[in-house]
């Protein structure tokens, strides 16, 4: 029987239902029956990550978390990816029966840039950046001579335009924004370390700059390559 997947989505709405589009674009099968199983649980009421890192409503956010990852284990999902970067800021405080389901975008973005071995420019939140979600990663130290962050005028502008991605904004004048980003901290690609701009990413490939030198990490990608891989692990 075919294993289902549990998206938790909802942070913000659009990315996480460009998500499962991604999922079954990189999974085109000769029948139909035999592309991957989905759930989406899609609730946009999570409360604002930045604050609750901060330690306003950090306890409503844990406690909804908690409540839809056990409704997604409920409906059958064995593996859950949790469409937000910055809410994997509180896996350590969920139970590890539900934590132990959740397939890690950190992880995959390690793991991408530790093979990859090319300099990249870290694209996140600014609560992501400062929390030290990447940075407090067990194996860090493997890539943190590979990894850049942007400095606080151009992390502060990104965190504008991760703002108009929620209002469904035009996209090629981000599309533009980070292009310079790459000649500017001369690294050889981007990494989304905020779901929001996995749409940056889908726009790139559809757009002008499709065929351009403009190179991407992620995690949203990786994992709908991988989606077969991932589930049997």
């Amino acid at each position: 029987m075919k294993k289902l997947l549990g998206v938790l989505g909802g942070l913000g709405p659009i990315a996480s239902a460009e998500f499962l589009k991604t999922i079954y674009e990189l999974n085109v099968a000769g029948l139909e029956q035999e592309m991957p199983a989905c759930i989406l649980y899609s609730d946009p009421k999570f409360p604002d990550r930045t604050a609750a890192i901060a330690g306003y409503s950090d306890e409503i956010l844990i406690n909804l978390l908690i409540e839809i990852l056990e409704k997604l284990s409920q409906l059958g999902a064995e593996k859950i990816v949790i469409a937000c970067t910055t809410i994997h800021y509180f896996l350590p405080r969920i139970p590890a029966q539900l934590s132990a389901k959740v397939i890690s975008l950190i992880d995959l973005v390690i793991q991408e840039v530790f093979q990859s071995k090319k300099q990249h420019l870290m694209l996140s939140t600014p609560a992501a950046r400062d929390a030290g979600i990447f940075q407090q990663h067990p194996e860090w130290s493997l890539v943190e001579q590979y990894i850049k962050f942007p400095d606080d005028e151009d992390q502060n502008v990104l965190h504008q335009f991760i703002y108009q991605i929620k209002q469904n904004c035009n996209l090629a004048p981000i599309a533009f924004y980070l292009e310079k980003l790459l000649f500017k901290y001369q690294v050889d690609s981007l990494i989304i370390g905020c779901t929001e701009l996995h749409l940056v990413t889908k726009y790139l490939a559809r757009s002008e700059f499709k065929g351009r030198q403009f190179a991407v990490v992620d995690p949203l990608i990786t994992l709908a390559k991988n989606i077969h891989q991932l589930m049997d692990e």
